[in-house]
């Protein structure tokens, strides 16, 4: 007996380096991954519609599976889920999510300034003729109308020499009005401007905001849409991430050079826009990717201005400095 315990002793002693190895083996090279990327289909999702149509070749044989949602509070509610790897969504609502302590950092700014002041009124011309007027804002407690409550103060338009900002029609039918010629004034993003410009010849940009933000806040421009990652996802598989933001940056980059193709695209994959209309409003909507570290501050530009209206928008507070993550994009 104890002949045969000793010779097992030696078998076990023998296989050791084996098992270890191949554990080893394992964890240098682990199975390949499917990223999770979410985007809000709208002009937020148009940015990838060269990945969708052409999934980028990973690392390490990983795959990306991109999922379009019909909105913001969906986007949100997969990221705290932790269901998404990375997802394309509102700067102030990364900000807020990151504030409630989900693990996600900001990857990119991929879009920056878009929001327009259409009329059909030729009188107006100039941010002092919104005086006391209606002017019906696209969306009520987001970008909008908190860049036009702050143009307005920096310009005095306050008390009664303030307009009137009207939030009673979603952002469709704030178009469709102005169209039809049923109001004359708003305040709306891209591809809305550029839908109501293409269907009422009267229709006009009357002023640029993004001039007024320039001189209000010193900064040249506001950053509308981020790309965010989790955390665990860059650490564990640093590589991938940074292929993903490559294909991401070229997707857009193809995107901006040919708007009709990527127009094409965007109605193939059912993104919300006709094909037209995203051509048409593409050179116009302001699409970017710039890394996060560099974007920082025209993200505190315009958090600022959310915190200085309603701070529970961005989670009460400017995120800390780990908010700004550079995944190898920006060396």
């Amino acid at each position: 007996m104890k002949r045969l315990i000793f010779v097992f002793c030696l078998i076990l002693t023998a296989f050791q380096p084996v098992m270890a190895t191949g554990q080893t083996e394992v964890q240098a090279s682990p199975l390949p991954a499917v990223l999770r990327l979410g985007a809000i289909k709208g002009p937020s999702g148009i940015g990838l519609v060269h990945l969708l149509e052409t999934p980028p070749v990973l690392p390490g044989g990983d795959t990306v599976s991109v999922e379009l949602v019909g909105s913001a509070d969906a986007i949100a509610s997969k990221l705290l889920s932790g269901e998404l790897d990375a997802a394309v969504l509102p700067v102030n609502l990364a900000a807020k999510l990151y504030n409630s302590g989900i693990d996600y950092r900001l990857a990119a700014v991929v879009g920056n300034g878009m929001i327009k002041v259409i009329t059909t009124d030729p009188t107006i011309v100039g941010i002092t003729d919104l005086s006391q007027r209606s002017v019906h804002v696209a969306g009520q407690a987001s970008t909008p109308e908190f860049l036009l409550r702050a143009i307005l103060e920096h310009s005095k338009l306050t008390g009664e020499a303030a307009p009137t900002l009207v939030f009673n029609l979603p952002i469709p039918e704030i178009a469709a009005s102005m169209i039809a010629g049923r109001i004359n004034l708003a305040v709306v993003p891209e591809p809305f401007a550029t839908m109501i410009l293409a269907g009422n010849p009267e229709a006009r940009e009357a002023f640029s905001l993004g001039q007024l933000w320039q001189e209000a806040t010193g900064l040249a421009d506001y950053p509308m849409t981020a790309f965010v990652v989790k955390v665990d996802t860059a650490d564990q598989r640093p590589a991938t991430v940074q292929a993903l933001m490559a294909a991401y940056r070229d997707s857009i980059t193809r995107m901006l050079a040919n708007p009709q193709e990527a127009g094409v695209l965007a109605e193939k994959f059912e993104i919300g826009l006709k094909a037209a209309i995203a051509a048409k409003a593409i050179p116009q909507s302001n699409y970017v990717f710039l890394d996060a570290p560099a974007s920082r501050p025209m993200v505190e530009g315009l958090l600022n201005v959310f915190l200085a209206s309603a701070p529970v928008s961005v989670g009460g507070k400017l995120p800390a400095e780990s908010f700004y993550a550079d995944f190898g994009q920006s060396r």
